[in-house]
């Protein structure tokens, strides 16, 4: 019995822990975006599915020795996929979720399949060894397993060994957990007798639960996916950010399963009290008290709803005669909640509305519950659903400054012009979520005036100033195009977009790409990944803009990414990063890299003008000794020994910081 619960523990440990190992590599190649990690959910719990499908196969079908025989060699076919690794990457950057999925497939799906099998097959084996043990004991335990990879990767294994290591090191650990499967699938064989598979003839006995086991875990599932949404979105696309929200959903299992914690006497207030809170910080919590604030409340939210789904799913969990279809309903429902949020919320949705419509939907559902129990439930079930529900509705309102809207897989995309003041006209914004990525007055005579993060005391705007002749410029990222107002006749400007929508808006919205009296250039991709296939491009200036949430991408922020920005620089150039977010202080780490390249760095703030929409920025100038002699003095001291990011490193202890 000790080899079933070692492999229960084991391969947990090895199916969670694989899942942000693989997500953090595919990251990169998608621009960084936050719907990566929801389309790698789509994976993740559809192999799982396919994990219980076949256990829920093996357990109706086949007599438990037979079982056995036939797991045993599934296993032994498992090694043949061996090593894992993503192998040649296509359809980088084309904004497809279903290539990201199909990664997937190829690097880990049958080991994948394998490990999600072995938690529901253990414990149909445990239970017919052992009647009278608790198997479902077993399914709690599997997640603190599960729980205790995602804490691994970020603390212990990511900031410190290069993924490709880990990959190998991963393969191995496979290897030693396929021995524990391969002895459980003996002991199971010596111990069974050769007989028909108990009830195999049966019809299967559904009942009249199963709607509510596949509602209470897509719901757990919406609400999870929804959640990390919303924090990358909001923060940045982080590992930090994928394992929390994950690890909480998987305590809910162990606290409900294996301890029996749950009761709806309080369990159900807790959760209203969680989508009050979740929906009231997603209407009125500023973008800046997200880290402080916002990460605790939708995290504790989180756990709180996913605690009020589950204990609802648990309390409806079938005699272990049942278990591995109990497993197979509740594997299909959380795969229908992330294929809800990755794949049909873009379609449906013009912004990211899918986190406040799972709110509402899930306080509709505990009124439902609840109705006519008693006057004061009624009324306090029907006032959260209210007010939780507010924030939905206002989702499919049009705001009145909205002039063209969208969403696509690399997010939500608005342009919003705002009436003039103070003398000034009409402006005109793009809008990435909560973020504006550029500006231009919506008047004659104002069109092609530098506005938002680019005006005339920029780190870009300096040098334009200080820099005469023809020019060639490459910018990675392109917002409303706003850096092309600096063009002359005779420059080149070389602009990396990897959403489509992007510049698409910029073109049909903004003057800037076709009033400029430069040569524009539009490359669609992702910029870093542009310019590494790309022969040298002799840039006098290379601005590197591109942001994911409040933050530039890490994978524009390492060693490696440097090493290629500096091939395609011109003797003299300069290579320009903006730098304004909310969280993180990036200036000693760009430093740190510049100088690993031989460069001098210079750090530009500028103020803003609110008379000429110029925004507050920070911007971080590198070149060779002498082509910065125009620019300002470094300001401000680094910190001591800042690390240096490899293409391995997050942002994640910067986070902490």
């Amino acid at each position: 019995m000790s080899l079933l619960v070692s492999s229960v523990i084991a391969s947990a440990f090895c199916l969670f822990l694989v899942q942000p190992l693989l997500a953090k590599q595919i990251l990169p190649w998608f621009g960084g975006t936050a719907s990566v990690w929801a389309v790698c959910m789509v994976f993740y719990q559809g192999a799982l599915l396919g994990g219980y499908l076949y256990a829920h196969a093996l357990a109706r079908f086949l007599a438990p020795r037979r079982q056995a025989q036939v797991h045993l060699a599934v296993v032994a076919g498992s090694l043949f996929a061996l090593p894992v690794g993503l192998g040649a990457v296509d359809s980088v950057g084309t904004g497809s979720g279903w290539s990201i999925v199909w990664m997937l497939t190829r690097a880990v799906g049958v080991p994948y399949i394998v490990l999600s099998a072995t938690s529901p097959l253990m414990q149909a084996w445990y239970a017919r060894l052992d009647p009278e043990a608790r198997a479902y004991k077993l399914f709690g335990w599997s997640n603190l397993s599960c729980a205790l990879a995602l804490l691994s990767f970020p603390f212990l294994l990511e900031p410190w060994l290069p993924l490709s290591r880990l990959n190998t090191w991963w393969s191995w650990a496979y290897g030693g957990v396929a021995v524990l499967l391969a002895a459980s699938a003996v002991v199971v064989i010596r111990r069974s007798p050769e007989a028909a598979a108990v009830g195999r003839h049966d019809e299967v006995r559904t009942g009249g639960s199963w709607p509510k086991w596949i509602f209470y875990s897509a719901m757990g599932s919406l609400v999870l996916v929804s959640v990390t949404n919303h924090l990358c979105q909001t923060v940045a696309p982080i590992p930090f950010l994928w394992t929390v929200p994950l690890l909480l959903y998987l305590l809910t299992f162990m606290a409900v399963f294996e301890r029996e914690w749950y009761a709806r006497r309080w369990g159900m207030p807790l959760a209203g009290v969680a989508l009050l809170a979740m929906a009231g910080a997603y209407v009125y919590l500023p973008p800046g008290q997200m880290l402080a604030a916002g990460i605790p409340i939708f995290s504790i939210g989180c756990f709180l709803a996913c605690f009020y789904c589950h204990g609802e799913l648990a309390a409806l969990k079938p005699e272990p005669g049942r278990l591995t279809q109990f497993y197979l309903v509740m594997a299909a429902g959380g795969t229908l909640g992330s294929l809800l949020v990755a794949f049909v919320a873009p379609r449906v949705f013009r912004g990211y509305a899918e986190l406040s419509v799972v709110l509402c939907i899930l306080s509709l559902s505990m009124l439902l519950t609840v109705y006519r129990r008693s006057v004061l439930t009624d009324v306090l079930a029907t006032v959260c659903a209210v007010l939780v529900t507010t924030p939905a509705l206002a989702e499919f309102m049009k705001a009145p400054r909205e002039l063209d809207a969208g969403r696509n897989f690399y997010g939500s995309l608005r342009v919003e012009q705002a009436e003039g003041r103070a003398g000034r006209p009409p402006l005109r914004s793009i809008i990435h979520g909560a973020i504006s990525h550029g500006s231009e007055f919506a008047a004659d005579g104002w069109w092609m005036r530098p506005t938002a993060y680019y005006g005339p005391n920029s780190g870009p705007g300096q040098w334009f100033a200080h820099t005469q002749g023809n020019r060639r410029v490459g910018v990675v990222g392109l917002g409303a195009g706003t850096l092309a107002a600096y063009g002359h006749a005779g420059d080149e400007f070389r602009f990396y977009e990897i959403n489509p929508m992007v510049v698409d808006f910029a073109r049909r919205h903004f003057r800037y790409l076709r009033d400029s009296k430069a040569q524009i250039e539009v490359a669609v991709g992702d910029g870093r990944l542009l310019l590494e296939r790309e022969s040298d491009q002799g840039f006098d200036l290379l601005v590197i803009d591109a942001f994911s949430g409040d933050s530039i991408p890490v994978h524009l922020l390492t060693r490696e990414a440097f090493r290629t920005y500096r091939r395609h620089l011109k003797a003299g150039g300069v290579l320009a990063l903006h730098l304004s977010n909310l969280y993180l202080d990036l200036i000693p780490e760009v430093r740190m890299l510049a100088a690993d390249q031989g460069y001098e760095c210079r750090e530009v703030r500028d103020s803003g003008s609110e008379a000429d929409a110029v925004r507050p920025s920070l911007w971080a100038l590198a070149g060779t000794a002498g082509s910065l002699d125009w620019a300002p003095a470094q300001s401000g001291e680094s910190r001591k020994h800042p690390r240096i990011w490899s293409d391995d490193y997050s942002t994640l202890l910067q986070v902490l910081r």
